[in-house]
Formats: C-alpha cells, structure tokens, sequence
C-alpha cells in the first residue's frame, strides 16, 4: 500500500494545479507543500474515516488550520470518495461547495470553516478535550503553516494542550520556509519551531514532509501514543512541490497559473488524458439554499411573563449570578454543557459548574488569560456534541475575540454560547477600557447570531436556558453590578419576543437589560405628571419583536428606546430599522453618546451618562413633543 502512496500524492498535485488554474485564483504553493502529508494521513491507514457518514462517531478528525491550502483538502476528499472528482473544477465559482477557503456549512468531510490564521490549532484542542470527556478514543490532527505560527493564539492553545494533557492531538507543521511576503526568517524569525513546541510541554518530532512512508510511519505512531503530551510534527517542506517553476518561490503563494504554466505543470506532473478535468456549471440556486440562518416569525407580545413579587423586588441580584448556578442546573439534568473560562471563574461564576456534583465533572475548562482561544477552544468542544459557554468580561470575551466568534463559531453556525459578564457601564470603577458599550452592535451584525440582553438575574437564567436549548451561536449579555428584580424567579422567556410590562397610550418605552427596570421607575414618574408610558423589556434584541414594538409605536405615536449600551449599532437602531422599514415614528435614544466610559459607582455613572430614569423621562417628553 505505501508503495502507491507517492503516485496518490502526485494525482492530488495534478487537480490542485487544475482547480486553480480553472479559478483563477486560489493558493497553489502550500497546497502542492501539503500533498504527501494529506496522502500520508487519508491514504496510508492513519486516520479512520467513512465518506458514506462523515460524521460517524468512530473517526479521527482533520482540521485544516492553514485554511488557504483548501485546494488540497478539496483534493484529498473528492479521492477518498466524500464527493465527485469533476466538481474539483468548481472551485472558488458562485454556486460551488469548493470556497474559497473551506466551509463546513457545504462539503461534507470539513470538520470546521477555517481560513483566519492562527484558529485551527485552537479548535483542535477543543475537538480533543471534547473527545476525552465523552471517552472517545480517536484522535484529532491539524494542519498547520509555519508562517501561521506567528500568530499569538498557536501558543495559547499549544499551552493549553499541555496543560490539559491532549495526548490525542497531532499538530502537524508544514515547515516550508515560506510565506506571503518571503520567507519567514525574514517576515518575522520564527527561530526553532520544534523547540518551541518541545518549550511548550509537547511531545515534537521533525520529518521530511515528501517522504510519504515516513509520514504515514510517525503519524500512525503518534496517533497510538497516549502518554500524556500533545504531539507536534515539524515537517520540512518546499513550497510548491512538483512544479519546478513554483518551488521555493513565495511568489505561488497565492496566484494562479495562466494557460501556458498550467500545460507545463500539468507535463511535469506526468498528468495524463484521463486525468483532465473538464470545467463544471454550478448551482447558484443550492448554494443559495445553505446561505445563512432564519429564524422562526417572532411573535407578538401578549400579557407579560410572571413579574416579581414586592418581596423579591426588594432584593437585588447581578445578572451574573444566574451564569454558573444554571450551567450547573443544566449539567445535573442530563444536558451536555460546557464551560470555557478565561481565568476570571470567580468573576463570571463559572466556578461553581467545577465545585458541584459528578454530573459537573470535568465541564469547567479554564484557558488562562487567552480570550482567543477560549473561543475556539469552546468551538472544538461544540463539535463533539457540547453545548459550549465561554466566560469572560465582555469587553474581552467579544472585542478581542470578535475575528473568532465571527469566523469560526458564526461562520459555522456552531452551538456556541457567547456569555460574557461586566458587560457596560455598570461595570463602574474599572473604568472606560473595561466597560463595554459596543458589544450588541458587534453581536447583532453578525450571521447567524441571535442576541438576548435580560433585565434582571431571573431573565438571565431564563436566557441561559434559553440559549442551551437553541441550537447554533447565541450571545447573552450580563453585567455586574447588583440590580433590581423585574421578574419571579421561575421565569420563562422566548427568542425573538418582547414583553409589555405596562400598558400605556402616551408613548413607548422599548428597553432591554439594566434599563428596563429605569424604564418601570421613569413610567411611574411620568405618570404622576400625566403621562401614560408603556413600558417593554426587549429581551430578545435578535430576533427583534419587530411586530410588538411597531403595534406598540402605532398605539403611542412615539418611541424611546434605553440601552446601557452605544447609541450607535444596539437597541435603538434595531428599533429604528423595524419602524423605518414600516412605519417611520418619532424616535428618541437613551443610550450611551458615541463615548468611552468612566470610572465611578454604577448609581453615578448612569447619571453622568444619562442612563437613569430621569433621563428617560425627559426623553419622552421629547419624543412626544415631536408627534
């Protein structure tokens, strides 16, 4: 069997110089780098798999994190049978599954959307922690490229691997000396990777990455050996391998060939008539089909949910509170969640899912302080069946991992739940670059996200449970600081609906998060200078009760909306876009203006920014001056 390895490897080299030149674009120089060690790992025996079930339980997994070489991968899985070979030729068209960087959504056989640097490594550890948890005994292996290795998260999830002992993880490193813009010891030295994978606690191996038995030798080796280490594979390659004209030459790494190079390429390879690909017509209607996430209509808002009684409105609660308790609910009665934390579990509450009973057990990952991974690390574990929670501040659990929840979790409709605390002003004295206003606009625009923002500590479990129960990526925002109880502890709420909390027929007031209770508080201050204000909490801000809030508007003739958040991107503009669309109604925004924040007690800081009742009060006697 090894014996045909080599001409396998070639065949591959041969399509991947046919589908770039047909698309006229695409990344030839690390696909043909990485041909042997996809032959190595598809057809020489090391990975189990079956094209017929490609996500059997019984099967090792591939991530290609070097998303760019898709062409390769493209290659591999149209020889193993996942697909015909003559859609080869669809590559990066309108209409194809082959995009231009790998997409789960489309091809079976993609374990995960890959594309931005630096990701894969981290969701494999995931994918292998997830695989230990549930005592599954394959492995994962991922693909990186040494150019790729510059970027900080390979080490935050190469630290992480050690840590947790993922001795079922094969990292492999395409070693070629070259990337975008020369070659790596002049880009930016990566010195000895295989010391520093071997610093970082990693069992590391070096191999000549052409010699396809060698390959397939080392990775079946490695793949055997749980001794306790993560296994890296430093595979010197060259750059564009096969093709004379290409090889160590960083100018392929991302053009494609024009006619005549393509023939001479085709030549070298020995390619022969029936090799030849002829180009394909693409459905643009089926792509067309896989092209996002719909949720189900909203519904309208009827009588609002149980409120909480005058004792329970008494106390006060941080919706954070409600985080770890409700993990830890949810693990007790059977449901498979998880937690990825990053070094603030005391903060967030993650802590208790690791402090209960044996239903917990093994459910709390802590990353350390590394934002990035924690996300992808939460993807990988999503795809052995969790339901994955991270916990951070959402100053970092969002901004400084957007390119993540973006690219992997949304991009792959993962079931993930992005559950950040210390979420806006309320955070109070930590000041402007902890406290995040920006975040629901971030959240908001992205495909397949769903965005919830609970009033009270009730709403936020409700939330929590609400987001387990959804599948695909969800946001939850949660604060802080101690608030005010709107609802009984038992509450239950529903994606996409608002609830009217109090009638009224002057005006409306459509709030969401801390602001609902200043929205109660400012109605019955308008009422007792005669003015009647309906009051909604906006739960869900994605999908927005569009239907609610413009029966609301039409009612009052006039709208304020309060967010503890930016003006800009959140509440307000989810609100004005369903009534411009509809029915343009006077509007007025309570939020935060186009700012940063400042350090201060949270009673304080909603004053200075007029976040508070009376601020919406004067809001509304604004708005209905303008009707």
């Amino acid at each position: 069997m090894v014996e045909s390895l080599p001409k396998i490897a070639n065949d591959l080299r041969i399509d991947i110089v046919q589908m770039i030149g047909e698309a006229g674009s695409g990344h030839p120089g690390g696909s043909l780098s990485c041909a042997d060690v996809m032959t190595a790992l598809y057809f020489g025996g090391v990975m189990e798999y079956d094209p017929s079930n490609p996500k059997a339980a019984n099967r090792d997994r591939f991530i290609l994190a070097k998303g760019h070489a898709a062409p390769a991968l493209y290659a591999t899985l149209a020889h193993a049978g996942y697909f015909p070979r003559e859609e080869l030729m669809g590559l990066r068209k309108l209409g194809s599954r082959l995009q231009g960087h790998p997409d789960s959504n489309l091809l079976p056989g993609v374990e995960v959307s890959t594309g931005s640097l630096g990701q894969g490594l981290s969701i494999s550890a995931g994918m292998a922690a997830g695989l230990k948890l549930e005592g599954n005994g394959h492995a994962v292996f991922a693909l990186l490229g040494d150019g790729e290795c510059q970027e900080g998260q390979v080490w935050e999830a190469a630290m992480f691997a050690a840590h947790s002992g993922l001795d079922n993880l094969v990292a492999i490193v395409d070693r070629n000396g070259l990337q975008i813009d020369g070659r790596t010891s002049d880009v930016c030295d990566l010195g000895d990777v295989a010391q520093k994978f071997q610093a970082f606690g990693w069992d590391v191996h070096e191999v000549d990455g052409h010699d396809v038995a060698a390959l397939v030798e080392l990775l079946g080796s490695l793949k055997a050996d749980r001794s306790g280490k993560p296994h890296a594979v430093i595979a010197r390659t060259v750059k564009g391998k096969g093709v004379s004209f290409m090889e160590d030459e960083a100018g392929w790494h991302g053009k494609a060939p024009n006619a005549e190079q393509i023939a001479q390429a085709l030549e070298e390879l020995g390619a022969t008539d029936d090799q030849i690909l002829a180009p394909v017509e693409c459905d643009v209607e089926a792509l067309l089909a896989h092209a996002g996430h719909d949720d189900a209509p909203t519904k309208a808002a009827g009588n609002a949910p149980a409120l909480a009684s005058p004792e329970q409105a008494s106390q006060k609660k941080a919706t954070r509170a409600a985080f770890g308790a409700t993990l830890v609910e949810l693990a007790e009665e059977g449901v498979p969640v998880v937690a990825v934390d990053a070094d603030l579990t005391g903060s967030t509450t993650t802590k208790k899912l690791a402090a209960a009973g044996t239903d917990c057990a093994g459910r709390l990952f802590n990353v350390g302080i590394a934002e990035q991974n924690m996300v992808d690390v939460a993807a990988g574990l999503s795809l052995t069946g969790n339901i994955a929670f991270t916990g951070s501040f959402a100053v970092f659990g969002t901004g400084r991992a957007y390119d993540q929840i973006r690219n992997t979790v949304c991009y792959s409709n993962l079931n993930v739940k992005i559950a950040p605390t210390h979420a806006g002003v309320s955070v109070g004295p930590d000041g402007g670059s902890h406290q995040m206003l920006e975040d629901i606009s971030l959240m908001r625009g992205l495909p397949n996200m769903r965005v919830l923002v609970p009033a009270d500590c009730a709403a936020a479990r409700a939330a929590l449970r609400l987001a387990a129960a959804t599948p695909g990526p969800v946001y939850i925002r949660m604060g802080r600081a101690a608030v005010p109880c709107v609802y009984d502890e038992n509450v239950e709420l529903e994606l996409g609906r608002a609830y009217v909390l109090r009638e009224g027929s002057d005006a409306s007031i459509v709030a969401c998060g801390v602001e609902v209770e200043q929205a109660l508080k400012a109605a019955d201050m308008l009422a007792e200078q005669g003015i009647s204000a309906e009051v909604i909490d906006a739960f869900s801000i994605k999908p927005l009760d569009a239907e609610a809030v413009l029966a609301s508007a039409k009612k009052t003739g006039c709208v304020v909306t309060a967010e503890e958040h930016s003006v800009i991107g959140g509440l307000g503009s989810a609100v004005a876009e369903a009534l411009s669309a509809t029915d343009p109604t006077p509007l007025e925004a309570v939020g935060v203006r186009d700012r940063f924040g400042k350090s201060g007690a949270y009673e304080e800081l909603a004053g200075y920014f007029k976040l508070d009742a009376a601020a919406i009060v004067e809001a509304v006697k604004r708005v209905i001056a303008r009707k």
